[in-house]
């Protein structure tokens, strides 16, 4: 930071009353987001300056700033110093997966979710990809042809693909909220991926989207992506389901031993 903006930033911060600090030190960061004294990638204050600044305790300050990284809000790159997030996803995230944890948000709702977002964003897509999108694109698509044999690594290309759909969209906000949603739903399907069993039909989804955007037919990438997500979801429908059943199998024949005992006490 120039001695120039560390000295504007430091006339902004007034000292903060001590009671409530961690409140207070995020109110006083985005009052200075709101005013565009900061901004996504900006870098803080060296954490000795950022305290003397708001006249409070190094330990106080890092309380609040640890509260704003469990936040998203900020990130710490070692070495580099404190920045504000770069990204929507960065601050969403957290947020989101405590969203999903207290109401007992669905898988359905969660694929509900992405196919409304998702089917909008790859319309943009057919509109404003560019070259280097398109190019993106397919090397994603390429990523998952080649790894057909690694459920793990085709995942990966799979929210890649997405990702890139989003970039092309060219709408900070949605892109944010779709790549929230799908960091969401990637941890889940992780914990089944070694099992699936229709990747090859995935593949062929994934293509034709790719088809759809590098042709700039925004009727046909919606109608494609948003077709591809039902496939997935009846597929994740159906290998939860399977699961369950093998757990509750499992469950059973645990508990045979025990049944067979009681009944011969009786």
């Amino acid at each position: 930071m120039s001695k120039r903006s560390a000295t504007e930033l430091r006339e902004s911060l007034a000292p903060i009353d001590r009671s409530g600090i961690t409140e207070l030190v995020v109110e006083r960061i985005k009052e200075l987001l709101a005013r565009g004294e900061l901004r996504a990638g900006s870098r803080l204050p060296p954490e000795r300056e950022l305290a003397g600044m708001l006249s409070i305790s190094r330990p106080s300050l890092r309380t609040a700033l640890k509260a704003l990284s469990v936040m998203g809000i900020i990130r710490a790159k070692p070495g580099a110093g404190t920045y504000i997030a770069e990204s929507l996803p960065e601050i969403f995230n957290e947020p989101m997966h405590f969203m999903t944890l207290i109401h007992n948000i669905s898988d359905e709702e969660l694929f509900e979710a992405r196919r409304i977002i998702e089917s909008g964003l790859a319309g943009l897509a057919a509109e404003r990809a560019t070259e280097a999108d398109l190019s993106a694109l397919a090397r994603e698509v390429e990523g998952m042809r080649e790894r057909l044999d690694d459920p793990e690594g085709f995942l990966k290309h799979d929210v890649a693909f997405h990702q890139t759909i989003a970039q092309a969209a060219d709408n900070t906000v949605m892109t944010g909220v779709m790549e929230t949603i799908a960091q969401l739903l990637y941890h889940i399907r992780r914990q089944s991926i070694a099992g699936a069993d229709d990747l090859d039909e995935a593949l062929r989804w994934h293509e034709r989207i790719c088809e759809a955007i590098s042709s700039h037919d925004v009727a046909q990438a919606r109608e494609t992506i948003s077709a591809h997500l039902r496939a997935a979801e009846a597929g994740w429908a159906k290998q939860k389901k399977l699961r369950n059943s093998a757990r509750d199998s499992a469950r059973v024949t645990k508990l045979a031993p025990r049944a067979a005992k009681i009944a011969q006490r009786r």
